[in-house]
């Protein structure tokens, strides 16, 4: 017997539905980064949080940091583990049905 497994299909946005939402996730999180209280300029690109391994252009997914946190996130050592909890924790207290209880 052949399981099949169900492609997720990512959701993307492209033009000015990612620039609407790049504004949403800012104005939600006061235009402030999550991770350092520092005020963050409109138009900076917003950080994503994967679920489940996907990277989506989903309000759900996305959060407000300031370019040192950003870059820490991704390519730091000592606090990208930190920054990227602050995040989850950040987001699972905004929707705790995306996020349940799992890290991931």
């Amino acid at each position: 017997m052949t399981m099949v497994m169900q492609k997720t299909k990512r959701i993307r946005l492209t033009g000015k539905q990612l620039e609407k939402l790049n504004n949403d996730i800012h104005y939600r999180d006061g235009h402030t980064c999550i991770g350092c209280g520092r005020y963050v300029l409109p138009g900076v690109k917003f950080h994503h949080e994967k679920i489940d391994g996907i990277k989506e252009d989903k309000i759900e997914c996305g959060v407000t940091l300031c370019m040192d946190c950003h870059y820490e996130r991704h390519h730091g050592r000592d606090n990208s583990q930190d920054i990227k909890q602050q995040c989850i924790d950040y987001l699972r207290g905004l929707y705790p049905e995306h996020w349940g209880s799992e890290i991931c």
